[in-house]
């Protein structure tokens, strides 16, 4: 996996397969590893929270999620990577985990949300594992919980999915990997919304085009203020730094 620095954020070059092996061989040698799905708000939101970028500098392995990042690493670097979006990955993970029967817990999303995505998940990969799901509580990753700690341990998962949102859900992790006994530690954001069914996906026409952001816009017009950090701010801010170079 080829890293490269996107205004100071690391970004692999990779691929699905790259990924699910190296998350194989990190559950087959009990290693830890973090997984960021680095998209546009993220490296925006890391140029003022440095605690946020050095999680993301820090991680296994940080994807490209966005047809933004894509583009980027393109503007930048004259590469074209391929664009590793997180649900995606998390349901080639999730066909993985059912045929090895790995472990997975959901942690995150308001009520009901992990547990319509566990039953779904179990419905579309028949032997699954979701060994247990925690939705609708508030969670401070700032603060150590050892109930909720304790809890997860006790399901003994080996992939914790964590959908609290950016850049809440990765600095939970990066402070509560090493009190849990998992080795897989991914950030989910709205992805588990979308696993649920709560909200729906962008048709795959919308996503391949790039324009993912207009359908979210018009099913989720709360979002304007997102979407413009990553269609407007996001691509200026790749702009001007090509300039500079």
């Amino acid at each position: 996996m080829k890293p490269y620095s996107v205004l100071g954020v690391k970004i692999h070059d990779t691929s699905y397969k790259e990924c699910l092996d190296f998350i194989d061989s990190s559950i087959q040698k009990a290693e830890k590893i973090q997984i960021c799905t680095t998209n546009n708000e993220f490296i925006v939101e890391a140029q003022k929270n440095p605690k946020f970028k050095k999680i993301i500098n820090q991680s296994n392995i940080s994807t490209p999620d966005s047809t933004g990042v894509v583009w980027a690493i393109k503007k930048l670097f004259g590469t074209k990577v391929e664009r590793i979006t997180g649900i995606d990955l998390f349901l080639k993970l999730c066909q993985q985990a059912a045929d090895k029967k790995y472990r997975i817990f959901l942690l995150g999303g308001s009520r009901n949300t992990a547990l319509k995505a566990k039953k779904n998940l179990q419905r579309k990969f028949p032997g699954i594992h979701i060994v247990g799901y925690i939705d609708g509580i508030p969670i401070d990753p700032k603060k150590q919980d050892d109930v909720l700690i304790s809890r997860i341990n006790r399901a003994r998962p080996d992939i914790i999915a964590v959908a609290l949102g950016a850049p809440k859900q990765e600095l939970w992790i990066k402070k509560n990997m090493k009190m849990l006994n998992a080795k897989i530690f991914m950030g989910l954001g709205g992805s588990l919304d979308y696993i649920a069914g709560t909200v729906p996906r962008a048709p795959y026409l919308l996503r391949a085009a790039g324009i993912e952001w207009l359908f979210r816009l018009i099913v989720q017009p709360k979002r304007i203020k997102r979407i413009t950090i990553a269609v407007i701010v996001f691509p200026y801010m790749i702009i001007a730094e090509s300039f500079k170079q």
